[in-house]
């Protein structure tokens, strides 16, 4: 299961490749079609319900899904990018200037690698921009480009005259992430609300762009005024080892490094950065050491305008944040958490968490058995599709302080392995190709021979290998299972 939470609402993959929604719909956020005398508005405001358009028979099986404020998209297993929602300023990529700029309640398809030549890896919703990876390392944006936050300026037009709305996806220039060493391809993009981020796929650089207000953007500079018009790297010497992912919020910036250590920036806001009282850092600071998280340090990170969830590898959960977000996983009213604080795994059952999401005042965690976790506040008239009985109600709404599972979204005895926010079960013949490719004698002239023993790990870690005790022994063998 891969799930992302937007504003009042939220959005989920099963195995299966089935898309789910629940929560406002008050801009067709939730991808479903209307029905016969009932508002669009307050459609499906309570439990998960299946999303159901128009595709391809091949098109059938989504693989990862993304939230903005009221848009969300999702990639298919072959790699088209279908998206729904708000597109007031053109964050959907379907229209032309002047048009389209209007709510679609019906998941569109925005891109397909006969549009891009190259098949969606990964997709990106930010506030009002959007972003999508192509397996060729291109990054593509469409939507806001108020902050510079697609990154397509052109340096040499002093009137900047692409601070506007992009309706239609629009490819970045490789050369944006030219840094001198001639690796252009990107493997990791995030989009948070004024700005983005992105790593280099064979170099680890971190690539930040748009608004700097904070000092998210990690360059040193936290003004109001300040901007990165294009994608500016992150010194090697910064982490001193290679990133391999990156999470934005508000005005927040995660970056996970190659041994699992957590480095931020930003504005701290009660504790949300995880370095104690500081309010905030305009250049990246360690939260901790790998061994700070537990066995192999962190997975993933979540974090909104409120609070952070980090995900450690093995599957605990830290919080840290302001206790208004009611999100911390405890009942700690009046009480900030400005270091990462683990959350008890009673509230998981005792399983692993292999991903979270979170927005605003609420959060969504799921286990390594695909049982789905919420907790946090609902506000009134904006149901979120939490589906709980509630502890007790503030004027602000009704609050679960701590994590709850939505029962009917179970599904049991199914392997559930995700990095990032997708999942991709790999197929026998890839398995073996991996194998072969990474095999100290077979592997002498492959691709594979040059590439970090991190990387490698961290590609093998996150495998899903269906049916691997029907595997033949030598495959088993190269698999090291």
């Amino acid at each position: 299961m891969a799930v992302a939470m937007g504003e009042n609402f939220l959005v989920a993959v099963n195995q299966f490749g089935v898309v789910l929604a629940s929560g406002q719909n008050d801009a067709g956020q939730l991808g479903l079609r209307p029905t016969p005398d009932v508002d669009t508005n307050t459609q499906q405001r309570g439990l998960l319900g299946a999303i159901e358009f128009d595709f391809e028979m091949n098109e059938r099986n989504a693989v990862m899904v993304s939230a903005g404020s009221k848009h969300a998209a999702f990639v298919t297993r072959s790699g088209s990018v279908y998206i729904w929602g708000n597109g007031v300023d053109g964050q959907r990529g379907v229209g032309v200037e002047g048009q389209h700029f209007f709510r679609q309640p019906i998941p569109q398809l925005a891109y397909n690698a006969l549009i891009g030549g190259s098949r969606a890896t990964m997709v990106a919703c930010g506030s009002n921009h959007t972003l999508l990876l192509t397996a060729s390392g291109h990054v593509w944006g469409c939507g806001s480009n108020r902050y510079f936050q697609i990154g397509v300026q052109n340096m040499d037009d002093p009137l900047r005259s692409l601070n506007r709305n992009i309706p239609v996806f629009t490819m970045m220039s490789s050369t944006r992430f030219d840094c001198g060493d001639g690796d252009t391809q990107i493997a990791f993009i995030a989009a948070g609300f004024d700005h983005s981020a992105a790593v280099g796929r064979n170099n680890g650089l971190l690539w930040t762009w748009g608004r700097g207000l904070g000092g998210k953007l990690g360059h040193g500079d936290g003004s109001s005024e300040y901007y990165a018009l294009v994608p500016t790297h992150l010194p090697h010497e910064t982490f001193g080892e290679v990133v391999v992912s990156v999470f934005v919020g508000n005005d927040i910036t995660m970056a996970v490094t190659g041994s699992g250590a957590l480095w931020v920036c930003g504005y701290s806001l009660l504790g949300r950065l995880g370095l104690g009282d500081v309010p905030r850092c305009a250049t990246f600071q360690r939260v901790g050491t790998a061994h700070d998280f537990g066995d192999g340090g962190v997975r993933s990170v979540a974090c909104s305008r409120m609070h952070s969830l980090i995900v450690s590898h093995d599957g605990s959960v830290r919080a840290c944040g302001n206790h208004d977000s009611c999100c911390l996983g405890r009942n700690t009213q009046y009480k900030n958490y400005t270091v990462p604080t683990l959350i008890d795994t009673a509230c998981f059952n005792y399983e692993p968490v292999v991903l979270v999401s979170a927005c605003g005042s609420r959060s969504v965690a799921v286990t390594a058995s695909g049982r789905l976790y919420t907790w946090g506040v609902e506000a009134p008239n904006k149901f979120c599709g939490l589906a709980y009985t509630h502890e007790y109600g503030t004027d602000r709404g009704l609050i679960q302080w701590l994590p709850r599972q939505i029962l009917h979204t179970n599904i049991p005895n199914q392997r559930i392995d995700l990095f990032g926010l997708w999942q991709y079960p790999l197929s026998v013949d890839k398995m073996l190709v991996f194998a072969m490719g990474t095999h100290l004698r077979l592997g002498t002239a492959t691709c594979y021979q040059t590439v970090p023993h991190e990387v490698l790990e961290c590609i093998w870690a996150n495998c899903i290998l269906p049916g691997a005790s029907h595997l033949g022994v030598g495959l088993r063998n190269l698999l090291g299972i």
